[in-house]
C-alpha cells in the first residue's frame, strides 16, 4: 500500500473539502477554507484509506472542530445536533406516519368470514 504526504495550503483544502463532503460534514467557509488548510498545509498523509494528520485520523479533529460551537465560523452551514432521538428512531417515526390503512371494501367483508370478518367490521366501523 502506497502512502502519500500532503504538502502545501491548497493540497490541504481539496483534502479537506473532500473529506468533510465523504462523511456528510458541513461545508467549509471561505474563513474556514483559509484557517484550516493552512493549519494542516504539512504533515497529512494519505495511506490504508485513511488521511492523517499527526498520526491521528483527520477526520476525528474535523468532526471535533464541527460541533464545537467555538469553531461554527470555520463551517458554512454547521451541524444541526438539536433532533431527538437517533436517526433510526427518526426514520420509523417517519415512516409510521405516513402509513395509512387501506379501507375496507364490502368486497372484502364479502371474501371473509368468521373472526376475521367481524375485525374488518369492527374497523370499519372505527374509520
Amino acid at each position: 500500500m502506497t502512502v502519500v504526504a500532503v504538502n502545501g495550503q491548497a493540497n490541504a483544502a481539496v483534502v479537506l473539502k473532500g473529506l468533510l463532503e465523504q462523511h456528510d460534514l458541513p461545508d467549509l467557509s471561505p474563513e474556514g477554507i483559509d484557517v484550516l488548510s493552512a493549519r494542516f498545509s504539512t504533515g497529512l498523509v494519505l495511506g490504508h484509506g485513511v488521511v492523517s494528520h499527526d498520526g491521528k485520523p483527520l477526520i476525528d479533529e474535523l468532526r471535533a472542530l464541527a460541533s464545537d460551537p467555538e469553531n461554527a465560523r470555520f463551517f458554512a452551514n454547521p451541524v444541526k445536533t438539536d433532533k431527538p432521538g437517533t436517526l433510526t428512531e427518526r426514520y420509523r417515526a417517519e415512516i409510521a406516519a405516513s402509513r395509512n390503512q387501506a379501507r375496507i371494501t364490502d368486497a372484502d367483508l364479502t371474501r371473509y368470514t368468521g373472526i376475521t370478518r367481524e375485525h374488518l367490521q369492527e374497523r370499519q366501523e372505527r374509520n
